[in-house]
């Protein structure tokens, strides 16, 4: 099988810093398979059946060129804060690399850590929706959001961490919305490879990740595209 190196374009979610969370999903990490939105909805329900979760979409049905621009989305996206009323991307002026602190000063000192992010290099809320669908595959409307001036998206996918993990790492969150003064509301955004996107339902997505330095590199393979020949 051939294979495509890429070096480097997550090293924001894999530097490695005392950020145990992090460091846990390094050594984790597992191939991803295809899932179809079923599989990914009962995953959720069983870690926690009140929540509900958002899923990409790809420009058409087996376009490798979008299904590696998701994939390379939901394995490196950074903290997805969005001001409702003016759609700019909030991003964090601190200097703590680890996701976790980062996500804690939201929610306990928002106006100090938070401003809007540079507009010349950031996605606007609007566009950003266009790109999303809900588990029937309809478009997500402004309107459909719970009432909240900010929204904080949530990616998570089921190769990325072990169930335990995930639902350990769910609670945190929302104990940190519930212990909070900040009008925000959390989304789950799912990020799994999806049959939907003409993928070959349980295949694998073979990668292989190395560590070099502070950072790690990743080589990817063939996609599993439906109709193709596997071995």
């Amino acid at each position: 099988m051939s294979r495509i190196l890429f070096i480097g374009f997550f090293i924001s979610l894999f530097i490695i810093t005392s950020c145990v969370t992090v460091v846990r999903k390094a050594i984790g990490f597992k191939n991803p398979k295809v899932e179809s939105k079923e599989s990914v909805m009962a995953y959720l329900n069983e870690s926690d059946p009140t929540q509900q979760t958002y899923f990409m979409k790809i420009d058409k049905v087996k376009d490798s060129v979008s299904i590696y621009k998701n994939f390379i989305f939901g394995f490196n996206s950074d903290i997805l804060l969005f001001n409702r009323q003016t759609g700019e991307k909030y991003c964090y002026q601190g200097n703590e690399e680890c996701s976790g602190v980062q996500l804690t000063s939201a929610f306990q000192e928002f106006e100090t850590n938070y401003s809007p992010c540079p507009s010349d290099s950031q996605i606007n809320f609007k566009n950003f929706l266009s790109k999303l669908e809900n588990e029937k595959g309809e478009p997500v409307e402004l309107s459909s959001l719970p009432q909240s001036d900010y929204y904080i998206f949530q990616t998570w996918n089921k190769y990325r961490q072990s169930q335990k993990y995930f639902e350990e790492d769910l609670e945190w969150l929302l104990n940190l919305k519930k212990d909070s003064n900040l009008s925000v509301s959390i989304l789950f955004l799912n990020t799994d490879l999806l049959d939907d996107w003409g993928l070959k339902k349980g295949k694998e997505f073979p990668i292989k990740l190395k560590k070099k330095g502070k950072s790690l590199s990743m080589t990817i393979g063939n996609l599993p595209l439906e109709d193709e020949l596997y071995e």
